[in-house]
């Protein structure tokens, strides 16, 4: 009786780690692994390093959205980056876990064309601009992962 507990015990903990071993899933997953910071200063850079998985490895494309959280208006015939676009995933010898690391230049997706109001109360005189941005993965069979989106980020404008 107390071999058929001890090999019942045995076989359920087995089960659990066989159950457990294969989390990679067809559809790509993503994650934010860390950023540089949440307050980028003038002239500064962010980075981004996103961790991903994905079962059969083939991933191919990473979906980016600046979304922009206070509202600023574009001047007629003003000129920003796009606030979607789409970038190509290097190549990756069948690997179906690794990170991506992405760095936003401040005179690019971060601090745009639009001009920045005057604020007495900011260190530089000119209202901060508040971003976030969201991620969505794609591998080569069209397989979408969820997005995920960055808590805010605020740019310091001069």
């Amino acid at each position: 009786m107390k071999n058929m507990r001890y090999i019942t015990l045995c076989a359920g903990i087995l089960l659990a780690l066989a159950c457990g071993k294969d989390k990679l899933e067809t559809k790509p997953s993503i994650e934010i692994k860390s950023m540089s910071g949440d307050m980028i200063p003038v002239n500064g850079n962010l980075a981004i390093t996103l961790k991903f998985n994905d079962k059969e490895g083939d991933v191919d494309s990473l979906y980016v959205q600046r979304i922009r959280l206070n509202k600023e208006k574009d001047p007629p015939g003003g000129r920003t980056p796009p606030d979607f676009f789409h970038l190509q995933v290097p190549e990756f010898p069948e690997k179906s876990t690794g990170e991506i690391l992405l760095n936003f230049a401040y005179s690019g997706y971060l601090a745009d064309a639009i001009t920045p109001r005057d604020d007495p109360n900011s260190p530089t005189g000119k209202l901060a601009d508040s971003i976030a941005f969201r991620f969505a993965l794609m591998d080569k069979s069209d397989h979408t992962s969820d997005t995920i989106t960055t808590a805010q980020i605020v740019v310091i404008r001069n």
